[in-house]
């Protein structure tokens, strides 16, 4: 992980990438670029509590797609801190460890709508916004926020917890998602454009995804 920041302001973009796409960069790249952060690391989970092992492939292979995908980024990085943590991965055991082991830097946490929306069933969720800015962005389908006073309207984590700061940001949204990518997979159909050239050609030599 040479090149990331030991002080300034990171945004953590946490998920399976399973695998990483299109939709999970452009994503990334807004943050860094409209939330004023320094730079965004994508921290692979190995295992959520959310979601079923078999429903993810090993988490080796989904790091180093994350790395393909970032590689000639300058901003935006692949982290695996969560392979060395006890597992099921919660984010709160992980910002945990990342502000004892970065003291100097101000960690943000980017999140989807959906995943905001029910914020508060996960672990500590209360550490989680006492100590970190949540960059949200929009889920598809959903409706879009444009003033403070829907944001309010749509969710009381905010009024229980009156140190917390949430921005929503009308990331653009590419309406494709990992299950679909992997689906496609399946069928043989062809998925250039929704991946970077260097992900699908990993996933091809490694016959990731594919019936077995």
């Amino acid at each position: 992980m040479t090149g990331l920041a030991s002080k300034g302001k990171v945004g953590l973009y946490f998920g399976s990438f399973n695998p990483i796409h299109m939709g999970h960069l452009v994503i990334a790249n807004h943050m860094v670029h409209r939330a004023g952060l320094d730079q965004v690391w994508m921290v692979v989970t190995p295992s959520s509590p959310f979601k079923l092992e078999d429903e993810v492939i090993l988490e080796h292979h989904r790091l180093q797609m994350v790395k393909l995908a970032v590689v000639e980024n300058t901003v935006i990085f692949a982290s695996d801190v969560e392979f060395k943590l006890d597992r099921p991965n919660f984010t709160s055991d992980t910002l945990k460890h990342l502000r004892d082991k970065y003291p100097n830097i101000d960690f943000s946490v980017i999140l989807g709508e959906d995943n905001y929306e029910n914020l508060h069933k996960w672990k500590n969720y209360e550490d989680i916004l006492s100590n970190h800015r949540l960059l949200v962005y929009p889920r598809r389908k959903s409706k879009m926020y444009t003033s403070q006073d829907q944001i309010k309207e749509n969710s009381n984590l905010e009024n229980a917890n009156p140190g917390a700061v949430v921005l929503f940001t009308e990331a653009p949204m590419i309406a494709i998602s990992s299950t679909y990518i992997r689906d496609a997979i399946l069928q043989k159909q062809d998925i250039q454009y929704l991946l970077t050239d260097p992900v699908i050609s990993y996933i091809g030599n490694n016959h990731l995804y594919e019936l077995v």
